[in-house]
């Protein structure tokens, strides 16, 4: 396939090169030309996001890796060039969208368009480890806007042999915060049992390790790890999102804010 790659940051170069390597055809683009410079030798790339690309050389699909505040104004000024030169009100190629959005954008934007086509196809990748993550994920997620293009993405996606998950892109939206909500969680829950075990003489990390040990239902993720707030480009802005969610919603969100708040702590005192 013809991949377009808008967005070309971790997740971006993750998802492009994967792909690549996969036998696709790679296209990035992004506003940051010194990003585009060090993948010019590799791929061909763009400054603009375009449908109009896809007018004359064929463009298959449309990987949005953009940050979540610009998702729908990138989309916005796509469709917008496609107006200028076309006829036809939107391109039939489908946009997917691997940024955390709030849930209900995916369906938002193409209510506001009408014919347009957008997926959600949310990632899980560690920053230092997004390319060997995105070839060996644990599973995929394909919240489809239509059964057409939601075999377009299973299709996509076979050669990784892992089990394929199509659901609703809304459904999807909310997963990927629901994630980076619960290792937010985690991370606070085991930040708090710190404060009682240092104020007890305990060491913290050695009463999380026998938990995992005497609990399988215990993640190491926060037993093992913790003593430091949570950091990142993911897990506080995905927090905030839900916590906003709860607030439009008018839903108790007190577990939500008491997570950010043992964190906020903890960046205030500077961890261990």
């Amino acid at each position: 396939m013809n991949i377009q790659i808008v967005g070309a940051g971790v997740v971006g170069q993750a998802t492009g090169k994967g792909f690549a390597r996969l036998g696709h055809e790679i296209q990035f683009v992004d506003k940051d030309r010194g990003v585009l410079d060090l993948l010019r030798s590799e791929f061909e790339v763009l400054t603009e996001p375009s449908f109009l690309h896809g007018l004359h050389n064929t463009v298959d699909l449309y990987f949005v890796c953009t940050p979540e505040q610009v998702v729908e104004g990138v989309i916005d000024s796509m469709v917008e060039d496609w107006r200028k030169y076309t006829t036809a009100p939107c391109p039939s190629e489908p946009i997917v969208i691997r940024s955390s959005v709030p849930p209900r954008t995916a369906r938002g934007i193409m209510k506001r368009y009408g014919e347009l086509h957008i997926c959600s196809n949310p990632e899980f990748l560690r920053e230092a480890v997004a390319e060997y993550e995105f070839l060996n994920p644990p599973g995929v997620i394909i919240g489809e806007c239509c059964k057409e293009h939601g075999d377009l993405l299973e299709e996509l996606y076979k050669p990784f042999r892992k089990p394929i998950c199509r659901t609703t892109p809304e459904v999807a939206e909310l997963t990927k915060l629901a994630v980076n909500g619960y290792l937010a969680c985690q991370i606070s829950y085991w930040n708090q049992i710190k404060l009682l075990a240092n104020e007890l003489g305990v060491n913290s990390h050695e009463v999380g390790m026998l938990a995992s040990y005497g609990d399988d239902r215990i993640s190491v993720y926060g037993s093992r790890m913790h003593g430091r707030p949570y950091r990142g480009k993911c897990l506080p802005k995905d927090l905030q999102q839900l916590i906003n969610l709860a607030q439009r919603k008018s839903i108790n969100g007190q577990l939500l804010e008491a997570v950010k708040g043992i964190n906020d702590y903890y960046l205030v005192k500077g961890g261990e």
